[in-house]
């Protein structure tokens, strides 16, 4: 059986005031892909994984209605990455407080990195608030032993899975 996911409000800064968008804001009677990924900045965030998913994106809402990049991170950081990056279709989503990445059970310690607790890298497929697919990388750890792994969470592997499920 499919899981539903937590619900839960995210603090964003849209056109520098705060807004609360929860779950049901995002997810509720709609189709998405979210992919979560450890930090904003870091090497394989910026080199591969979100611009892959920004290169995909026209093609990829062919079959949902967003997709949404999460990380473990607040609002100020999402939106200054995202500038940097020059996302301009990716919606970005701050788990500040990790408490959707806590409730996905994808909260793992990256202490060992100065992080604290992030997000695992992982993308998944949302339907009604409901966890369709997820394509989660190998390996998941609360110890560092792993080197970041970035194999099925990209969007080539989301869009190939939507093509075929159609």
């Amino acid at each position: 059986k499919n899981m539903n996911i937590p619900y839960c409000t995210f603090k964003t800064r849209v056109l520098g005031s705060w807004q609360d968008v929860t779950t049901d804001d995002l997810f509720k009677n709609k189709k998405a892909v979210v992919f979560a990924l450890p930090g904003a900045f870091t090497p394989t965030c910026s080199s591969k994984h979100l611009p892959g998913y920004e290169a995909k994106y026209d093609e990829l809402k062919k079959y949902v209605d967003e997709v949404y990049c999460l990380s473990v991170n607040d609002s100020f950081v999402m939106n200054a990455w995202a500038k940097d990056q020059k996302v301009e279709k990716v919606k970005m989503i701050p788990d500040g407080n990790g408490a959707f990445t806590q409730g996905m059970d994808m909260l793992v310690n990256k202490e060992h990195l100065g992080f604290a607790q992030r997000t695992w890298r992982y993308s998944a497929l949302i339907i009604n608030n409901e966890v369709i697919k997820i394509f989660s990388e190998p390996g998941k750890n609360d110890s560092g032993t792993d080197n970041d792994p970035f194999e099925v969470s990209d969007a080539d592997t989301m869009l190939k899975y939507l093509k075929e499920a159609k």
